[in-house]
């Protein structure tokens, strides 16, 4: 990695912490300190703040993919690897959740790629095998799990409680609501 590269991802690193922390109140002056850059640096790098968020948003989606391929969400039975799932985008959200904040739009084919279709499949997996109830569609299910991360991770935010608390509290909502009786 240049230097140059090494910069931009020093910037984003400070950026998710910085935004995680402050929210949309954290400025680009406080994401240049953070990361030990002038404000000359982090502008060069990225002109405006959006543009900031649009690559933070690649960061969030590359690394929400990258860990639910290693959670191996295949590898086990449908309710671990639902489990599994939520903690892992829990975890990556917690850092992103600005990016929620200021609706940054995420590339649809990426987001397909990367979050919604091993979740899909996971769903699906669950209701072929008669533990996931069948009587809602399995992408709706995925909207509705999305909604209550998004919703969790907020009140996470708001109310300083941990990553591991919010995904359990996600998973028994969820899980337990999307068992078959």
């Amino acid at each position: 990695m240049g230097v140059s590269e090494q910069t931009v991802a020093t910037i984003l690193e400070a950026a998710s912490h910085v935004l995680a922390l402050r929210g949309e109140a954290g400025s680009m002056t406080e994401v240049a300190s953070a990361a030990g850059v002038g404000r000359s640096t982090l502008y060069r790098h990225f002109p405006t703040r959006e543009a900031l968020l649009e690559a933070l948003t690649k960061m969030g989606l590359t690394e929400a993919g990258d860990r639910l391929a290693e959670a191996k969400l295949e590898s086990v039975p449908p309710l671990e690897a639902l489990a599994r799932a939520i903690r892992t985008i829990a975890v990556v959200g917690d850092r992103y959740i600005v990016l929620l904040e200021a609706q940054v739009s995420l590339d649809p084919a990426a987001s397909k790629r990367t979050v919604v279709d091993p979740l899909l499949r996971v769903i699906e997996r669950g209701q072929a095998e008669g533990v996931i109830r069948t009587d809602i569609d399995a992408m709706s299910l995925l909207e509705l799990l999305g909604g209550l991360i998004v919703v969790s991770i907020r009140l996470a935010a708001e109310h300083k409680t941990g990553v591991e608390e919010t995904a359990a509290t996600i998973q028994r909502v969820f899980v337990e609501g999307v068992q078959t009786r």
